[in-house]
């Protein structure tokens, strides 16, 4: 009987669909920004992420809370948005960083694992994963483990080499549709879980 109530509680918390189709949003919405933030335009990249991360954690933490008023159970929603205050300043930091050519490494014409695996987690895309890491323990989702883990290969992987494309490549291409496809699997299992348990 505890067991079940505590399932069921569980279950009533659980609303990380929604955070990974506000990410998916995000990381799509990325792909003008890369196409014409680049020469004069590199303000609008510079600025692109800090407001769209500040906007995604602010209707993620919106959504959490309207729905523990809705549904009488709350989720600590407190420490992942502070670590989305503290990932946002860090990346916003390391992107005007990169872009005055101060970071603290020189650019090798071949990047090593470790200069590769540094840019991605200090990039706003790594700010998403570590993100959803942090979702995936306040939730005890494995599911949302699962595909936080996928989308972090997908970016870590240095053999993943980005498309030339003006327009972000299939790097962006495939974060984006890991994180979509993720929340709608998501949102889909939440719906049959709760039909099953009425």
């Amino acid at each position: 009987m505890r067991r079940d109530l505590v399932r069921r509680v569980r279950r009533e918390q659980r609303g990380a669909w929604f955070a990974l189709l506000v990410f998916a949003a995000v990381r799509f919405g990325a792909a003008p920004v890369v196409r014409f933030g680049q020469g004069d335009n590199v303000r609008l990249a510079v600025w692109y992420y800090p407001v769209a991360m500040l906007l995604a954690f602010t209707g993620i933490g919106w959504f959490y809370l309207r729905r523990s008023d809705r549904v009488g159970v709350g989720t600590r929603i407190g420490p992942y948005l502070a670590l989305g205050a503290v990932l946002g300043v860090v990346t916003t930091g390391y992107e005007v960083w990169a872009i005055l050519g101060t970071r603290p490494y020189p650019d090798f014409r071949e990047p090593t694992l470790l200069s590769t695996l540094f840019d991605a987690l200090v990039s706003p895309a790594g700010a998403i994963g570590l993100a959803l890491l942090l979702l995936a323990r306040i939730e005890r989702s494995w599911p949302l483990l699962a595909i936080t883990c996928a989308y972090l290969a997908l970016m870590i992987d240095p053999d993943n080499l980005p498309d030339p494309s003006p327009w972000g490549g299939w790097g962006l291409l495939l974060e984006g549709g890991v994180l979509l496809l993720g929340g709608v699997g998501l949102a889909l299992q939440q719906r049959i879980q709760k039909r099953s348990a009425e």
